[in-house]
């Protein structure tokens, strides 16, 4: 038996979409395979290659009991090539310019987003040993998530 996709799969997954279809240069891949010259989009773990990367994770929600009403945190870290923390820093903006007050969306995997806002960042995480820069920027995706026991 094979299961669906499931909602955080599903949210994390139309996020990529969104995020490479929106003039970043980021590409979304499934396979999670990039070249070195592109800025890949991943879920979850934080590969080593390529050089500039932006990872998405889902790491706490608040969710209605009764309602479809879902308020998910989405980690966003970005890491760039070189030592200039600049372009680590431009990165991290053009998706808060792409991301900041998104109102009222469907996602390519159907998720209807409410609204998404930055909580917190971004925040630099410093170079790592090969002197790239990272940084982490969490937002709140107020989204539709219905379930068996909710309306």
């Amino acid at each position: 038996m094979t299961l669906a996709a499931g909602f955080q799969s599903n949210l994390l997954t139309g996020l990529a979409v969104h995020l490479a279809a929106n003039g970043l240069g980021a590409t979304w891949n499934t396979s999670g395979a990039y070249t070195a010259l592109q800025t890949g989009l991943v879920l979850g773990s934080i590969p080593q290659s390529p050089d500039r990367i932006i990872t998405l994770t889902v790491y706490d929600s608040d969710d209605d009991p009764a309602l479809s009403d879902s308020a998910v945190r989405v980690q966003v870290r970005c890491r760039a090539e070189g030592g200039d923390k600049r372009k680590v820093d431009d990165l991290d903006d053009a998706i808060f310019n792409l991301l900041q007050n998104k109102l009222d969306v469907t996602l390519s995997t159907g998720v209807t987003v409410g609204q998404i806002h930055r909580v917190s960042g971004p925040a630099s995480l410093g170079q790592d040993g090969n002197s790239r820069w990272s940084t982490s920027s969490n937002y709140s995706v107020a989204a539709h998530r219905p379930s068996a026991n909710r309306t």
